[in-house]
């Protein structure tokens, strides 16, 4: 979006824009071995309820040869913090399955993808 356009505050809300900016980040990590179908949703379940569910985030994503998604805060127009990268990165750098973790940066959930 421009910046030199000024946009009242139900524009904000409606474009995720300034105080209603959504913020995540990008998680990744390689699968050690080659775990069972079976193990691999323990592992997934696991990290939806202890690391995401459990810290009021939503995860998109999943695993195939790898794991990976985004994180964002599971409230519409909620805050997502460094604390919470913190404690997601702490989480999976705990699992004996994964290796190469990688937790990226805060950034728009919406815009800059392109």
């Amino acid at each position: 979006m421009t910046a030199a356009r000024r946009y009242n505050k139900r524009q904000l809300k409606k474009l995720h824009l300034g105080e209603f900016q959504e913020l995540g980040f990008m998680v990744e990590a390689q699968l050690v071995g080659s775990p069972t179908s079976a193990e691999q949703n323990a592992l997934l379940h696991a990290f939806l309820e202890e690391a995401i569910e459990a810290n009021g985030l939503a995860f998109g994503g999943g695993y195939n040869d790898d794991f990976g998604g985004f994180v964002v805060s599971n409230k519409a127009y909620g805050k997502v913090e460094e604390s919470h990268r913190t404690l997601v990165q702490e989480w999976l750098n705990k699992q004996s399955k994964l290796s190469g973790v990688k937790v990226g940066e805060l950034r728009d959930a919406w815009y800059g993808w392109g």
